[in-house]
């Protein structure tokens, strides 16, 4: 057991020294397809975490009438508030939005003689967005209501935008992993046609198959791992270098949800490049090591 092991170490060890060009060849293979895969990946976690919290920025404006006590206002926020579906709830107080408006149109109209005509205003933000609606008609059936303002239409596009950007996501990242696959697969394969004469010789000297097989799937593993720490160096680099330059011609972008960890890169691409040199080996192995 231990000198089949040892045997198979070694060959594993000499094909990764002694083919240099194959080596190269198939380690590039997997950083550019490991590129391509994280790059992705990270611009549709970034998209679609954006569409995500998009949702959560809609909320139901509630306006008072105007003969409404403040002590019934503040009433009626507690009830709102009590609401399972209900995360927060906001009282501006009529005086507040009025000097609100006073600053805002003071260069254009003088608001200070004109008496206030504007009501108390509860602001309503709800734990699930999809239930915005629901809670809006609620709200709006209390003799104290005025008016509710939901955005239910724009909250409607939105959702189904997230929908959307999450599904695409899932199927271009399905198509990269396959096209991936099928690079990865090729090189191993080109490996392989390159040393049928070594596969011969050791089958001749009484190699079992599995013998045969095993460097094969370790040198894809191994390539995989390199090509995913090139490819997670330089997908985390660029990465980087973008983000700073599109902070500093939008500033507005830092507000943005935060984007895929490093970390979940840094150890994500090598990993899966192990994963799919080794599936990818065996899968060639299999279909053309024969004895």
């Amino acid at each position: 057991m231990i000198d089949r092991l040892r045997f198979v170490l070694q060959e594993t060890w000499e094909s990764l020294t002694r083919n240099a060009t194959m080596q190269a060849a198939a380690i590039s293979t997997a950083c550019i397809a490991l590129i391509l895969l994280g790059s992705a990946g990270m611009a549709l976690y970034k998209l679609d975490a954006t569409a995500q919290s998009l949702p959560s920025q809609f909320e139901a404006n509630v306006f008072l009438k105007t003969s409404a006590t403040r002590e019934q206002a503040i009433e009626l926020q507690k009830q709102i508030q009590a609401m399972p579906e209900v995360e927060q709830v906001v009282l501006t107080p009529r005086e507040v939005a009025w000097e609100r408006e006073k600053q805002k149109l003071a260069a254009d109209v003088n608001l200070a003689d004109l008496p206030n005509p504007l009501p108390d205003k509860l602001t309503v933000r709800v734990r699930d967005p999809a239930l915005l609606p629901a809670v809006a008609e609620r709200i709006a059936q209390s003799p104290l209501v005025d008016e509710v303002i939901d955005s239910r239409e724009e909250l409607k596009t939105v959702l189904e935008l997230s929908r959307l950007v999450r599904w695409v996501g899932l199927g271009a990242g399905g198509l990269l992993l396959l096209a991936a696959l099928i690079l990865m697969y090729n090189t191993v394969r080109l490996t392989i046609f390159s040393r049928q004469r070594e596969v011969r010789v050791m089958a001749l000297l009484g190699a079992t198959l599995r013998s045969i097989r095993l460097p094969f799937v370790l040198e894809g593993i191994t390539q995989g791992i390199v090509g995913g720490v090139l490819a997670a160096i330089l997908v985390l680099t660029a990465a980087a270098l973008l983000s700073d330059y599109l902070v500093r011609q939008w500033p507005f972008l830092k507000d943005m949800p935060p984007g895929l960890p490093p970390t979940v890169v840094a150890i994500g691409l090598p990993a899966l490049g192990a994963l799919m040199g080794g599936l990818c080996a065996w899968w060639a192995t299999h279909r053309y090591v024969r004895i």
